[in-house]
């Protein structure tokens, strides 16, 4: 999968309503038809439900790979910001450009060193591993 896959995925995850590809194209600032041959991959692979012309919806398996992205993100997110002190917000950001590079072993080891936390520092929440996407096709 490419990194736009990616980020398609936790944008849906995380809208408010439900999103078209113009939609998506317009907040992710990308052409039409590159969010198109986005999710035409991400329909191939099973982790959306996508007809022409009407929002795009995750499926069980992208809603799970899009929570379990997210949880890393967030844990990056409490790493960066306990152990270099940046603040909540410049955290967030960074934890945003790199969180594809580590593996699902590295978080969970993130995790266990702060004690499994329920909140990241910009107060969301953090699932736990035993919600994890990872764990659970482990």
């Amino acid at each position: 999968m490419l990194e736009l896959d990616y980020k398609v995925l936790k944008k849906i995850y995380h809208s408010s309503k439900y999103l078209k590809v113009g939609d998506l194209a317009k907040i992710l600032r990308f052409p039409h038809s590159t969010i198109g041959s986005c999710i035409k991959r991400l329909e191939e692979n099973g982790y959306v439900i996508y007809e022409r012309y009407k929002p795009v919806f995750l499926s069980k398996e992208g809603e799970g790979l899009a929570a379990e992205l997210t949880r890393h993100a967030r844990l990056l997110e409490l790493l960066l910001h306990n152990e270099l002190g940046l603040t909540p917000k410049d955290a967030h950001n960074e934890s945003e450009k790199f969180y594809l590079l580590f593996s699902c072993n590295t978080i969970n080891r993130i995790c266990a060193k702060y004690s499994h936390p329920k909140m990241c520092p910009c107060g969301e929440e953090i699932l736990n591993s035993s919600e994890c996407f990872c764990e659970k096709k482990n």
